[in-house]
C-alpha cells in the first residue's frame, strides 16, 4: 500500500474509533491480545516495562498507542500514554513499547492500561481497544 494510501487509512480508522463505541464482538477484535510484563526491582526507584500488542495472522497493525489508567499508589507513571512513534518494534502484527514507572515505596499491585490500535485486513481498516495489565513488584 503507498504511503499515502497507509496514512489515509490510519486517519480514517483512528477517526473512525473516536466516532464509534468499541466492538469487542468482532471476530478479529478476540485475536488481537495485549501483555504486559514489569520488571522486578529490589528498591524504589525506576521501574521499565514492556508492552506488546498482537493481531491474527493476515492482519496489521497501522497505528497505536498504550494508555496507562491505573497505578498502584505506591507507583507513578512517568508519561500515562505512551505514542505510535515511541514504539520500540513496529512489525505488521506485532508492535511493542517500553515505559517506565516511578516506584515511591516497596510493595506490590497491578499496573492498568490500554492498548488502542487501528488493524487493517487488506484495505480495511478498524480501531480495536485492548485491556493490559502487569504486575509490579518492588523489593519483595
Amino acid at each position: 500500500m503507498p504511503k499515502v494510501a497507509t496514512a489515509f487509512a490510519c486517519v480514517l480508522g483512528f477517526a473512525l474509533w473516536l466516532a464509534s463505541p468499541a466492538r469487542g464482538d468482532d471476530a478479529g477484535a478476540s485475536a488481537t491480545r495485549a501483555t504486559m510484563t514489569c520488571a522486578h526491582v529490589d528498591a524504589p526507584g525506576r521501574v521499565r516495562c514492556d508492552v506488546e500488542a498482537r493481531v491474527a495472522t493476515g492482519e496489521s497493525i497501522q497505528w497505536g498507542d498504550v494508555v496507562i489508567a491505573k497505578t498502584p499508589d505506591f507507583v507513578g507513571a512517568l508519561r500515562g500514554r505512551i505514542g505510535p512513534h515511541d514504539a520500540t518494534a513496529r512489525e505488521a502484527e506485532v508492535w511493542r513499547w517500553a515505559l517506565a514507572l516511578v516506584a515511591r515505596d516497596k510493595g506490590s499491585g497491578d499496573v492498568e492500561g490500554r492498548v488502542r490500535l487501528v488493524v487493517c485486513k487488506g484495505d480495511v481498516c478498524a480501531p480495536r481497544e485492548v485491556p493490559v495489565a502487569g504486575r509490579v513488584v518492588v523489593g519483595e
